[in-house]
């Protein structure tokens, strides 16, 4: 008798575990389906209208570098930096864009780019963008952004 009472108490604690790990895995796909449904724009400043949010013009430090960074809002919400098409600096092996702490190769010495900036902050509107030279561990040019009048910041 008391081995068929444990039998149908073990099936009900696997169906318990089992609802609960069902419940654990439909809380993660919610949350990833939440996460893909908003494209990815997990930053401060993805709410609001497209435009420009802050810009600034470079100006040399070591190297000559020119042109302008400025942060843009997408219609979907991603918020970019992007350098002009006149952007010009001096070339070498080891450029990054420095940006806060967020640290990015440069993907060319002059001209138009863009770099995706996944967790901007309202900070970011009045940080500086540096162009740096790692092997020499100097700043090229930097560029310091003031906010727009269309930024929520």
């Amino acid at each position: 008798m008391w081995q068929s009472e444990a039998v149908p108490m073990s099936i009900f604690a696997r169906r318990r575990s089992s609802l609960a790990v069902l419940g654990v895995a439909v809380l993660v796909a919610l949350a990833l389906g939440l996460a893909v449904g908003r494209h990815g724009t997990g930053s401060a400043l993805a709410q609001g209208p497209a435009g420009v949010l802050a810009q600034g013009s470079f100006r040399t430090v070591s190297w000559g570098t020119t042109g302008k960074a400025t942060i843009v809002r997408d219609a979907s919400g991603r918020v970019t930096l992007r350098l002009s098409r006149d952007f010009r600096t001096q070339r070498a092996p080891e450029l990054f864009v420095h940006l806060g702490s967020k640290r990015m190769l440069l993907q060319s010495a002059s001209g138009s780019q863009a770099y995706v900036l996944s967790s901007a902050s309202p900070a970011t509107l009045r940080a500086t963008v540096q162009i740096f030279c790692e092997k020499c561990n100097k700043a090229w040019g930097e560029a310091t952004l003031r906010p727009t009048a269309r930024s929520a910041a």
